[in-house]
């Protein structure tokens, strides 16, 4: 065997390692996108219920402040309608805390197609997970010698995550500032 030959033999045996070489690098890059596109998408879910939980739970303290913006504004004293309370309910449209009804299924909030609202009555099926509600308590504090009174608000949201119970608290602290 000359060495012309023997260096043609190893280039046809060199094309067929090469070529599966390749296939198989192209099929782990390949299915690595695949993953990731997967887990991404998963990720996305997960991030879409925290952001709507954070902006519930921001809309359960503006309320709140807009019910009290609205006691200035009917000159009625700024607590009217904002009880002590561990489950209040408020919605968009309320002019008070509700804290009548304190059952678990009270505090279910559906998707209406525009805004979610809480579940009309207890015996109302829940149409998403997300579960908001209330605790307010009146506090004093003591301020260069003089005691001022607020409200600490805790607007509270829980969910439902890949079968795990998540929370997220926000706490405020609303002034009589007239």
């Amino acid at each position: 065997m000359n060495l012309k030959s023997y260096i043609s033999s190893l280039k046809s045996g060199f094309s067929l390692v090469e070529a599966i070489v390749a296939i198989g690098v192209i099929s782990v890059g390949f299915v690595g996108s695949l993953v990731l596109i997967s887990k991404s998408s998963a990720q996305a879910s997960v991030l879409k219920d925290r952001v709507v939980a954070a902006h519930l739970a921001a809309e359960g303290i503006e309320v709140v402040r807009n019910i009290r913006d609205t006691n200035y504004l009917k000159g009625s004293p700024w607590l009217t309608d904002i009880p002590d309370t561990t489950s209040g309910i408020v919605d968009y449209n309320s002019d008070s805390v509700d804290d009548s009804d304190t059952s678990d299924s009270r505090k279910c909030m559906n998707w209406d197609g525009n805004a979610y609202k809480h579940a009309a009555s207890p015996s109302y099926a829940c149409s998403t997970s997300f579960k908001s509600h209330l605790e307010i308590a009146t506090k004093t504090e003591t301020i260069s010698g003089n005691n001022i009174s607020y409200l600490e608000i805790k607007s509270i949201v829980e969910w439902k995550e890949k079968g795990l119970n998540q929370s997220l608290t926000v706490i405020e602290h609303l002034y009589d500032w007239k």
